[in-house]
């Protein structure tokens, strides 16, 4: 059976705030503030970048061609099912899924194809820890789903979805992400040249080089509004579960993929994270906003207004992170603290709930990240934070 093509239109987009509306707004960090209240003016979003490619498929069912090539006990338990799926460019993967389905009791795999043989099966995390802030704008139009799954450069891909029962989510739709190719950036790709934003002396403690979304290629037109400002109390560690052994060159690709499966399949406003990290220690601009500013992101559900994220690029579940991973945690966790006057090794209550300045993404709901290796590794990142600090 031929995989099914997404013909459908393009998602709506809201208008976004502008670069000059920031500068003009002269907001501080002490409160949550929506555009609209900032006084900003609204604008269209800048054009510009690398448009990825999202085809979208409706899932239902086991594809009787590719259950032929499956052992019958490898059917146990298996509601969907789907073909042998073409995929291009350094891919990415995910489903997603009606607002209000139920999706327990079910798990999601994908498996590639590469040189006619296939992968073993992947778990795709799902759950609702990642998302906007219930209630918000960002969240009444956001679709719920699993992680994205960064495949790479692969022929085919294939997911299922064993359940207990037979009943299926509403709207079960899984999107295939090129994330598209410049030949001036895949060139440029390994020798980008010095970050965007250069490592400078801001405040109390140094402030890391970071590469801007430009440098990744983000299309600013695939934002969908902007969720605001709010009060930086706290940071959280993550990591984004896919493969670590990328080259230099994939890491702008991988960040595309991220923020279109995002953007057009689980339709928030921009990439969930406030930063990401790359297994060879260069710091990446996420979600919109400035970097010096508070901007909520959709990282750490009932979080996002009082902390800021970085996520690890990679699956830290079955590998140690980096030592320059470890370092550009230090760095950008000493300088965006020290700004908002946070100290590292302290504690602070959210929202009822006692954290510890620096957590991971597991110590705010049930989930891995950011695998069992990183997150052991808190403590060390919060000793280094706090000393980076006092210099």
């Amino acid at each position: 059976m031929a995989p099914l093509q997404y013909t459908g239109t393009p998602l709506s987009r809201r208008q976004a705030l502008t670069g000059a509306a920031l500068v003009t707004a002269h907001l501080g960090a002490g409160a949550l503030v929506a555009p609209a209240a900032a006084g900003a003016t609204l604008a269209p979003p800048t054009a510009g970048g690398i448009e990825p490619t999202v085809r979208q498929i409706p899932l239902s069912g086991v594809d009787v061609e590719a259950a032929r090539g499956l052992p019958a006990s490898a059917l146990d338990d298996v509601a969907v099912l789907s073909g042998s799926i073409p995929a291009t460019g350094y891919a990415a993967v995910g489903i997603t899924w009606a607002s209000g389905a139920a999706v327990s009791g079910r798990q999601f795999f994908v498996r590639t194809l590469f040189g006619g043989a296939w992968s073993a099966w992947q778990p795709m995390p799902a759950g609702s820890e990642h998302g906007p802030t219930a209630g918000s704008a960002e969240a009444r139009q956001a679709l719920p789903g699993t992680d994205p799954v960064v495949v790479g450069d692969v022929d085919a891909v294939q997911v299922k979805v064993t359940s207990t029962s037979r009943q299926l989510p509403a709207g079960l739709t899984l999107s295939v992400i090129d994330p598209g190719r410049s030949g001036a950036m895949q060139r440029t790709a390994d020798r980008l040249g010095p970050p965007a934003y250069p490592a400078r002396t801001d405040g109390r403690t140094p402030r890391p080089g970071i590469y801007s979304r430009a440098q990744w290629g983000a299309d600013e037109k695939m934002r969908n509004g902007f969720a605001g400002y709010g009060e930086i109390r706290a940071a959280f560690v993550h990591h984004t579960v896919n493969a670590n052994a990328y080259k230099r060159a994939d890491v702008p690709a991988i960040l595309r993929g991220i923020y279109a499966y995002h953007t057009q399949s689980q339709r928030w406003s921009d990439v969930g994270y406030n930063f990401l990290v790359d297994r060879f220690g260069r710091i990446w601009e996420g979600r919109w906003g400035g970097i010096r500013r508070p901007v909520i992101g959709a990282h750490t559900l009932g979080f996002n207004e009082g902390a800021f994220a970085m996520s690890a690029i990679g699956n830290f579940e079955d590998v140690e992170p980096q030592r320059l991973m470890l370092r550009a945690y230090k760095q950008v966790f000493a300088w965006k603290l020290s700004r908002n006057r946070i100290d590292a090794e302290a504690a602070t209550t959210i929202d009822g709930k006692r954290l510890r300045t620096i957590s991971g993404h597991r110590d705010a709901g049930s989930t891995a990240c950011p695998g069992r290796f990183l997150y052991a590794d808190l403590p060390k990142i919060r000793s280094r934070v706090g000393a980076a600090q006092q210099r």
